[in-house]
C-alpha cells in the first residue's frame, strides 16, 4: 500500500476550519454540487464574525440547506479542536434524515450505540453526535445534570421551535384516568377543584373527555407532601420516571390540571440550567425558519434579547418558494369548509399530484373519512408521506394536529388544505388559551403554528403549491387586522396576494359553475401560468422586513426572570419583577392580561403571605373571570342590574368592527364555533357571543362564579334563557343520562333561588338527543336544542347580520334593526321555536 502521507512530506493533512473550504474538500457523493450562494453567505458571516457568539440564531428559508450549514459549522469546530459537538433534532425521524444528509456529504458523524452508550468518537471530539431532544432533556439524561454532566463545546438545535414543544413535553407527567395515582389525586383535591366549577368537576369525574379544570395553586402547595407521597409510590412508572428527578424537590413549583381522561403535571419554569451540557456549551446555535417568530426562545430556551434581535440571516433573500393562498369562502359563501372537503377529500384514480389536509384534531378528520380520505395515525404518518413521495396520489391524506416536522415537497403535495385554526392538546396550553383569549402572545403562537403549516408543502426555492384556507375561524384570523399583523412579512404578503385573488375571483363567480373558480386557480399554479408566476414574483419582491419587537422581547425576558428568581427562592425579587409586568396593563382593554399576571403574582405572594395572596387573587379574578375563583368565593351580580336597550346593545356590538366585512367575518367565526363537536369552552363562549351579537345581556355563571348554568341570557322583555350545553356529547348518544338531568335540575334550582320562582325562564339543553333516560327526570320544564334546530338558529343569526351589507353599520335606524330581528325570528318569543320537547324513555327502551 502506498503511503501518500509520506509522499506529502507530513504526517497528517491540514485540518481546515473554514467551512467553505471544508465543503470543497469533503469526500461527498457525486450528486452533490457546489454550495448555494445563500449557504456561502451564512457560512462566511459565521466564520468571520459570529463563531465566538455564545448564543446565535441562524434564520433560513425552508429548503436553503440549513442541515448542511449546521453540520459544516460543527465540523469546523471539530477541526479547530473545539469538541465535542452535538446536533439535536426535535424527533427520531429527523435524526435519520440528518444522518442521511451527513453521509451524503461525507461529514463524520455518529449516533448512540445500540446499548445506549455515548460513542467515544463524540466524547473525543472526532465526530458529530446526532441525536434527538428527548435524549438530552429528561431527568435521567445520559448527558447528566447539574455538575455531573458530559461536557459539550458546541450545540445546534435544528427546528428549534419544535424543540421547545418537545422539551416542555419531556417535563410533563400525564397520567390516564385508569392510573391509580389519578384516582388518589382526584380524592386529594376533590374539595379544592369542586370550588372551581362543581358542574365541570362532575363531568370530569364521570369521564367527559374534554372537560378540564386546574388545581388551584394554594391547594397544590398546601398538599405538596401528599402529592409527593402519591407520585413517589409510582416513581418507576414509565410515565413518571423520566420527569421525577427534575420535579421531586420542586413539586410546589408545578401546576396541575384534571380532564375527564387524565391529569397533567408540569413545572411553571423548565429548569434548563440543570442541563449543563446545553447550558455551559461555548456556542449554542438555534436553527429557525425565516417565517418563525423567535421571541419565544427568550423564555423557552433562555436566550438573551440581543441574540433574538441580531440573528444571522441572508438579508438579500427576502422570500423563497411559491405559495398561492386561496380563501374560497371569500370568493363565495357557498365555498365553505364542507364544500371544499367535498371537492378534494374523495380519492381520484388519475390524480397527478398529492393533496394533503392539515386539521387541528382527529375529530375534525372524521368528516374527511366520510369521503374515503386517508387519515394518518400517529404511527403511520411517515409511511403515509412516503407513499406520496413514491408518486401514489390517489388518496387525499389528512394529518391531524401536526404542523411541523413533515416534508411534502414537489408533486407529493401541490394542493395543501389548512382546515380551521390550530388548537392546543396539552392541558396547560388549553388553560392559557382559555384565560387569555385576546392576548397578543397567544395569537402569535397561533400565527406561528399556521406558518409552520403553510411551510409543509413548499420545501425549496423552486417548489410551489396551492394552499386552501378553510374554516371560518382560520379565515377570520388571517384576515383580521389585529391578528394578520402577527405573521412574518413573507406570509403577510402571501396572504395579501391571496385576498386579492379571492376578490378578483369573486367578481367572476357564476352560481352554476362556482367550484370551477377554485379549480381554475389551482390549474394556473400547477400548470405554471406565466402571468401568475410574474405577478407573484413582482409582489413578493416588495416585501419589507419588520423592525425588532423590542416590547415583546422585554416582556418575555421579565416573565423568564421572574420565574427564574422564584425558582431560586428569591420570592421578593420575583414579586418585584412580576409587579412591573402587572403595571404595564392599565387600559380597559388590557384587563384580561392584567388579571393573568396578577394571578402569577398571587402565586408568588402565597409563599410570603396567604392573606396578601388572596387579595391579589380576588383582583385577578375581578379583571378576568376565566381565572381561578378566589378562596373566599365571589358575589353573583344578577342580569337585571345591567341596564340598556337591546337595539343599543346591538349597535354597541357592531362598533367593535371597522366594516360590515369584518363584522361578517367575526360572525362566521362565532357561528363556526357554535357547533357540536367543539370543546365545551369554545362552544359556550360562542353561545355567549351570539347572545351579545343579537342584543341580549349574557353571562356564563358556571365560568364566573362556578355555579349555575353554562349560559344565561336576559335583559330583553323580562325573559330569561338558561342553557346547559353538551356540545361534546357523541352523535350516537341515545339518551340524556341521569347525571345530566340532575345537573340541569341543579341549575334550574339555582336560577329560582337567584331570580325567584315566578320569573319567566326557558331552560334549554343543547344536546344531540331529545330522549331522556328512564332513570332520569327533570324537576322543571326543559326543552331541547338538537343539531337541526341549532343549525336553523345559526342560519337565522347569519341572515340577520347579512341584512346589513348595504348599510353603514355604525349609523343604523332602530326601526330597521327591529324589522330585521322580526324577519329572522330573533325576538325573545321566537327563541323557543328552535327547540323541541323532551321525550321520556319508557322502561322497555331504556
Amino acid at each position: 500500500m502506498v503511503d501518500f502521507k509520506k509522499k506529502l512530506g507530513k504526517k497528517e493533512p491540514e485540518r481546515k476550519t473554514d467551512p467553505i473550504e471544508i465543503y470543497n474538500n469533503l469526500d461527498r457523493s457525486s450528486v452533490t454540487g457546489p454550495l448555494r450562494p445563500g449557504q456561502e453567505t451564512i457560512l462566511q458571516e459565521w466564520y468571520n464574525k459570529r463563531q465566538n457568539d455564545k448564543d446565535l440564531i441562524i434564520k433560513l428559508h425552508t429548503g436553503e440547506g440549513k442541515t448542511l450549514i449546521g453540520l459544516l459549522i460543527l465540523l469546523s469546530k471539530l477541526n479547530s479542536g473545539s469538541g465535542p459537538s452535538l446536533y439535536i433534532c426535535p424527533n427520531k425521524y429527523l435524526v435519520a434524515q440528518v444522518c442521511a444528509e451527513a453521509a451524503k456529504f461525507g461529514i463524520p458523524y455518529c449516533t448512540f450505540e445500540d446499548n445506549g452508550e455515548m460513542p467515544n468518537d463524540f466524547t473525543e471530539g472526532k465526530k458529530i453526535l446526532i441525536t434527538h431532544i428527548q435524549k438530552v432533556f429528561n431527568g435521567k439524561s445520559v448527558f447528566g445534570t447539574g455538575n455531573n454532566f458530559q461536557p459539550v463545546k458546541n450545540v445546534i438545535l435544528d427546528d428549534s421551535h419544535a424543540c421547545i414543544d418537545s422539551i416542555k413535553s419531556s417535563f410533563t407527567i400525564r397520567l390516564p384516568k385508569d392510573h391509580p395515582a389519578f384516582t388518589a389525586l382526584v380524592n386529594l383535591f376533590d374539595a379544592d377543584v369542586t370550588e372551581q366549577g362543581e358542574g365541570t368537576w362532575m363531568d370530569i369525574k364521570s369521564g367527559d373527555y374534554d372537560a378540564m379544570l386546574p388545581i388551584p395553586y394554594w391547594g397544590w402547595i398546601d398538599r405538596k407532601s401528599e402529592v409527593l407521597k402519591i407520585l413517589s409510590n409510582h416513581k418507576e412508572d414509565s410515565l413518571i420516571r423520566f420527569v421525577w428527578p427534575i420535579i421531586k424537590d420542586r413539586i410546589e413549583n408545578c401546576q396541575a390540571f384534571f380532564s375527564g381522561s387524565q391529569i397533567e403535571i408540569s413545572p411553571y419554569f423548565v429548569p434548563l440550567h440543570l442541563f449543563s451540557s446545553f447550558n455551559k456549551a461555548e456556542q449554542r446555535i438555534l436553527m429557525s425558519a425565516t417565517t418563525q417568530d423567535d421571541s419565544f426562545f427568550i423564555k423557552g430556551l433562555g436566550f438573551e434579547v440581543e441574540a433574538i434581535r441580531k440573528p444571522l440571516a441572508n438579508e438579500k433573500s427576502l422570500w423563497s418558494g411559491e405559495k398561492m393562498i386561496i380563501l374560497p369562502s371569500l370568493i363565495d359563501d357557498e365555498l365553505d369548509r364542507n364544500r371544499i372537503v367535498n371537492m378534494y377529500a374523495p380519492p381520484e384514480a388519475n390524480r397527478k399530484y398529492g393533496i394533503v389536509a392539515l386539521v387541528p384534531s382527529f375529530q375534525k378528520s372524521e368528516y374527511y373519512q366520510q369521503f374515503k380520505a386517508k387519515v394518518a395515525s400517529i404511527t403511520s404518518i411517515f409511511d403515509d408521506i412516503t407513499i406520496l413521495k413514491k408518486k401514489e396520489y390517489k388518496e387525499t391524506l389528512v394529518i391531524a394536529n401536526r404542523y411541523d416536522g413533515i416534508d411534502l415537497p414537489d408533486d407529493a403535495c401541490r394542493v395543501l388544505i389548512i382546515d380551521s385554526l390550530p388548537v392546543s392538546l396539552s392541558l396547560v396550553d388549553r388553560y392559557e388559551e382559555m384565560c387569555r383569549v385576546n392576548s397578543e402572545l397567544i395569537s402569535i403562537k397561533v400565527a406561528q403554528k399556521i406558518e409552520q403549516g403553510l411551510g409543509r408543502s413548499v420545501r425549496g426555492e423552486k417548489d410551489y403549491s396551492v394552499i386552501l384556507l378553510i374554516g371560518a375561524d382560520l379565515v377570520r384570523f388571517v384576515k383580521a387586522s389585529r391578528t394578520n399583523k402577527l405573521f412574518s412579512p413573507q406570509t403577510r404578503k402571501q396572504i395579501e396576494i391571496g385576498l386579492e385573488i379571492s376578490r378578483e375571483a369573486s367578481v367572476e363567480v357564476d352560481p352554476e359553475k362556482i367550484t370551477k373558480v377554485v379549480t381554475s386557480l389551482i390549474k394556473q399554479s400547477v400548470e405554471r401560468d406565466e402571468g401568475w408566476k410574474e405577478y407573484y414574483t413582482r409582489e413578493m419582491n416588495t416585501i419589507k422586513p419588520d423592525a425588532p419587537k423590542d416590547d415583546l422581547y422585554q416582556l418575555l425576558k421579565l416573565e423568564r426572570d421572574a420565574e427564574n428568581e422564584f425558582y431560586n427562592g428569591k420570592v421578593e425579587k420575583a414579586c418585584e419583577i412580576m409587579q412591573k409586568i402587572v403595571d404595564l396593563y392599565n387600559k380597559d382593554e388590557d384587563q384580561e392580561e392584567k388579571g393573568w399576571y396578577m394571578q402569577l403574582l398571587a402565586r408568588y405572594k402565597y409563599a410570603q403571605s396567604k392573606i396578601e395572596s388572596a387579595k391579589i387573587q380576588e383582583g385577578a379574578f375581578s379583571a378576568n373571570n376565566d381565572l381561578l375563583k378566589p378562596i373566599k368565593g365571589v358575589t353573583y351580580k344578577k342580569l337585571e342590574y345591567i341596564h340598556g336597550g337591546r337595539l343599543k346593545r346591538i349597535k354597541d356590538y357592531f362598533k367593535k368592527f371597522s366594516s360590515y366585512e369584518e363584522l361578517m367575518l367575526a360572525t362566521d367565526g362565532i357561528l363556526n364555533n357554535l357547533s357540536f363537536g367543539q370543546r365545551a369552552e369554545i362552544f359556550e363562549r360562542a353561545l355567549n357571543d351570539v347572545g351579545e351579537l343579537i342584543g341580549f345581556v349574557c353571562q356564563r355563571p358556571d365560568k364566573t362564579i362556578k355555579k349555575g348554568p353554562d349560559n344565561l341570557w336576559g335583559g330583553v322583555s323580562d325573559r330569561y334563557f338558561l342553557f346547559e350545553c353538551k356540545s361534546e356529547a357523541k352523535e350516537d348518544r341515545t339518551a340524556i343520562i341521569k347525571h345530566e338531568a340532575n345537573q340541569m335540575n341543579g341549575h334550574c334550582a339555582w336560577f329560582r333561588k337567584e331570580y325567584g320562582a315566578d320569573t319567566p325562564v326557558t331552560s334549554i339543553m343543547v344536546i344531540e338527543t331529545k330522549e331522556l333516560s328512564y332513570h332520569g327526570d327533570f324537576a322543571d320544564p326543559v326543552v331541547i336544542m338538537r343539531k337541526g334546530n341549532l343549525k336553523k338558529f345559526k342560519n337565522n343569526v347569519k341572515s340577520f347580520i347579512g341584512e346589513f351589507y348595504k348599510y353603514d353599520i355604525h349609523h343604523l335606524e332602530d326601526d330597521t334593526m327591529q324589522a330585521f330581528l322580526i324577519r329572522h325570528q330573533l325576538l325573545p318569543e321566537d327563541i323557543e321555536t328552535f327547540t323541541e320537547p323532551v321525550k321520556h324513555q319508557s322502561r322497555i327502551n331504556k
